[in-house]
């Protein structure tokens, strides 16, 4: 089975946002409750998240699980005060690929291979680091956990197109 892609065009996003390094084996112990305190601070203002909360890999873990840098993102309707230990910020428009993967988060490294090897065959390149929606709630089984991979991008020259 061909892997499903979208390419949609995202507006400017606001977020509160943590950036930190982290190492994979930790990468849970992170997320989970950076995530709840954000959305605890955003419940205690009664402000509603606008999207769903996501992480931005600006690094790759490293084969001896050496630490990589994330932004965990909470994404909001309008600027608010962040909490202490939190930004806030406004990510750019552009243009996104991307692709649902269901099953347990050890298993997103085959769903990035097959996302890359779809990017390129499609005459897309990668223009930033890839995000990570999360779309299932903590206590959903691992088999049915939801997880949107994203990159934004840019289309390839063509060879045709080259030297013009």
């Amino acid at each position: 089975m061909e892997l499903e892609v979208k390419v949609r065009t995202r507006p400017t996003t606001i977020v509160l946002t943590k950036r930190r390094p982290v190492r994979l084996s930790e990468i849970g112990q992170l997320i989970g409750p950076s995530l709840g305190e954000v959305y605890g601070y955003l419940g205690s203002r009664r402000v509603q998240p606008h999207e769903p909360p996501f992480v931005i890999y600006h690094g790759v873990p490293g084969p001896d699980d050496e630490p990589f840098e994330i932004e965990i993102c909470a994404p909001i309707e309008h600027a608010i005060d962040p909490p202490s230990g939190w930004q806030l910020a406004e990510l750019p428009a552009g243009t996104f690929a991307s692709t649902i993967h269901v099953g347990p988060y050890d298993t997103l490294g085959r769903a990035y291979d097959e996302f890359d090897a779809w990017l390129s065959s499609h005459g897309h390149a990668k223009a930033g680091p890839p995000r990570e929606v999360y779309l299932s709630e903590p206590a959903t089984p691992p088999a049915l956990v939801r997880t949107v991979i994203e990159y934004p991008i840019e289309p390839t020259p063509s060879l045709a197109t080259i030297g013009r």
